[in-house]
């Protein structure tokens, strides 16, 4: 396997964990199918934005972690978290900072709103529903081009085939929120799992 400026080495096991369709361009060379597996993973963007207002300035108490907007309620926005509830020092006490998620599968050209439709997005979306008089002291938006991976029906059949694919190569490992879970947690599971298994091949190529 090559480096970036191709100079190629030898490795026993090799962990890919990489978005799928990097994975797929990776491995094109080497396994038509598998990469054509993996390319079939669709991914959509994503932004957040964040927004920092006086205390004083919200009504609510923000006494919990955010909430999650439902389809049919139609709202540009697709969750808002409070940040500064969630985590200690994350503002000052007299202050608060909230966040907004756009994107996903409900608008997949999110990314081609502006910074500031984002931000006007976000306030009307949030101010009635959290009381919130004024002006946001702060606003940063942030922008995931392809960072989310869709599991749509099937996925989990498509994953044992890949599975069966990665047989043909011993020693070949894929992970990430493309194949075997879209969450922090689930990520580090398989991460963690995929590290046990490298484990388990290369004490068996020394027994």
């Amino acid at each position: 396997m090559p480096t970036a400026r191709g100079e190629p080495f030898t490795a026993r096991a090799v962990v890919l964990a990489t978005p799928a369709y990097v994975t797929s361009a990776l491995l094109r060379e080497h396994d038509q199918e598998l990469a054509r597996l993996c390319a079939d993973v669709r991914y959509t963007s994503t932004a957040t934005v964040a927004l920092a207002f006086r205390r004083d300035a919200v009504k609510h108490p923000l006494d919990g972690s955010g909430f999650v907007v439902p389809r049919v309620e139609r709202s540009p926005i697709l969750a808002a978290s409070w940040l500064s509830s969630k985590w200690p020092h994350r503002a000052p006490d007299d202050r608060v900072l909230l966040r907004t998620f756009f994107g996903g599968a409900r608008d997949p050209q999110v990314l081609d709103h502006s910074d500031e439709e984002l931000v006007s997005r976000s306030l009307d979306a949030i101010a009635p529903l959290l009381g919130i008089t004024g002006s946001p002291l702060l606003t940063r938006v942030y922008r995931w081009e392809r960072a989310s991976a869709q599991h749509e029906v099937g996925h989990l059949h498509r994953i044992a085939v890949i599975d069966r694919a990665l047989e043909r190569h011993p020693g070949l490992f894929v992970t990430g929120s493309g194949f075997r879970g879209v969450g922090i947690p689930d990520c580090v599971a398989d991460g963690r799992a995929t590290g046990a298994a490298v484990a388990t091949f290369l004490q068996s190529c020394n027994p």
